[in-house]
């Protein structure tokens, strides 16, 4: 394995952990300012349950990482024998990822004044791209 492809490996796991961080932060925020538009108290319980949920994601996302790591680690073993059949990239660390992630926009978008309207506009969408095929 080349340098360049370790660094570029790292950066990529890099913007995946951090988007998952960033997308509970976000889900936070809205959780906050829905609590907030409702006149109920913001106690320590909910912000316990964020910390909670933040370490199981980054517990399964480390798992998927260390699965990824020997599959990359099998992939690189068969290319120098002249047999790999995939490129060497973290596909089930990014799957994770960006489920996590969904599941906060999903989150998000329940927490917002407008959910029923966004979700009238995605099964809209969904009605399209279903008309599409």
């Amino acid at each position: 394995m080349n340098h360049h492809f370790l660094s570029s490996l790292l950066v990529l796991l890099s913007v995946e952990y951090l988007g998952v961080l960033l997308a509970v932060l976000a889900d936070l925020v809205s959780g906050l300012r829905r609590a907030r538009r409702e006149n109920r108290p913001c106690s320590s319980r909910g912000f316990r349950r964020t910390v909670a949920k933040l370490s199981s994601y980054y517990l399964a996302l480390f798992c998927l990482s260390v699965v990824d790591a020997m599959i990359i680690t099998a992939i690189v073993t068969l290319d120098e024998l002249g047999r790999a059949s995939l490129p060497p990239y973290p596909y089930l660390s990014t799957l994770g990822a960006l489920s996590l992630a969904l599941i906060e926009a999903r989150s998000i978008a329940e927490n917002s004044p407008h959910s029923t309207d966004i979700f009238n506009a995605l099964k809209l969408l969904s009605q399209l791209f279903r008309m599409k095929r």
